[in-house]
């Protein structure tokens, strides 16, 4: 029997120390596997805006067709608070997640988000909430009907739906029906910090416990599903660790958490919606459950 190389192994000897240098090299390994945008099945709109910040833009995908659609997932991507996109037309990331969410019936946005300098905590809370917002106050016209919104965020932006999630954009709408948190930071008292993270939150020790989100996050009433990948680095190993600590002391049973054999910190969400994706189906199934709840 031929065997078949694993397409992701040319990430394991990147290592798991996340700088420029593994997220391009990564970029060079995942971007020949995305999933392509295809106009026979998705139809797509691009920077729609959904607030006065430059930034403050959304790109829309449904499935082609025109029937209303039931519900939304809404990406929130990372970088640190300083880099990163929602993509835009003719860019593969992240139009995959939208080729992904019209496959399964649903519709997907990808928002883009102020980023340092703009950006001061909890400001990345607030674009989530005005995003939020604009989709449900124009859904009729979005959607063709008023659809549930499931939030997912990656990194910088698991950091962003945390501290939404938490009330620090004042409450959960009620069309959010569930979140998907990809290798975030919850407990800022535990962790030690990054020159982006003291630009983003501050640097006053006396504040880390109200920028942590993790107590708000065991005790939440919408259903959570998190991710970490095997290439994560330590520090958000460490904070998939303490989510489960604190999770198993406010609830008694685990967290719903996704393990990603293979994946370092950036290659699981571009890679949603391809050959090699075992993500998508996880969120997927979530999603559908979440909704049928609510």
């Amino acid at each position: 029997m031929t065997s078949h190389p694993d397409p992701l192994a040319p990430l394991r000897p990147l290592g798991a120390v996340l700088n420029p240098d593994l997220v391009q090299a990564t970029y060079r390994v995942i971007t020949p596997l995305a999933a392509a945008l295809d106009p026979a099945t998705t139809a797509a709109r691009y920077d729609i805006a959904y607030g006065p910040h430059p930034r403050n833009r959304l790109d829309l995908y449904r499935p082609a067709g025109g029937e209303p659609v039931e519900t939304v997932v809404l990406f929130v991507h990372g970088g640190g608070f300083a880099g990163g996109d929602k993509g835009g037309e003719g860019k593969p990331f992240f139009a995959n997640i939208g080729q992904w969410a019209a496959s399964e019936g649903f519709a997907a946005v990808a928002m883009t988000y102020r980023l340092l300098p703009d950006a001061r905590w909890p400001s990345g809370a607030q674009d989530v909430a005005a995003a939020i917002a604009h989709i449900s106050e124009n859904a009729e016209t979005l959607f063709g009907t008023s659809p549930r919104i499931v939030l997912a965020g990656q990194s910088a932006g698991a950091i962003n739906v945390a501290d939404y999630l938490a009330g620090r954009a004042g409450p959960v709408h009620d069309a959010v029906a569930g979140a998907v948190l990809m290798s975030g930071l919850y407990d800022f008292t535990r962790h030690d910090r990054r020159t982006f993270e003291d630009a983003y939150f501050g640097e006053n020790p006396a504040e880390f416990a109200a920028h942590s989100t993790l107590a708000a996050l065991a005790s939440c009433p919408l259903p959570l599903m998190f991710t970490v990948a095997e290439l994560d680095p330590p520090h958000f190993q460490r904070q998939a660790a303490h989510l489960v600590e604190i999770w198993m002391a406010e609830n008694g049973a685990w967290p719903h958490m996704h393990y990603m054999p293979g994946h370092n910190h950036i290659s699981p969400a571009p890679l949603i919606g391809s050959a090699v994706d075992t993500l998508g189906p996880v969120i997927a199934r979530f999603v559908r459950e979440v909704v049928a709840e609510t």
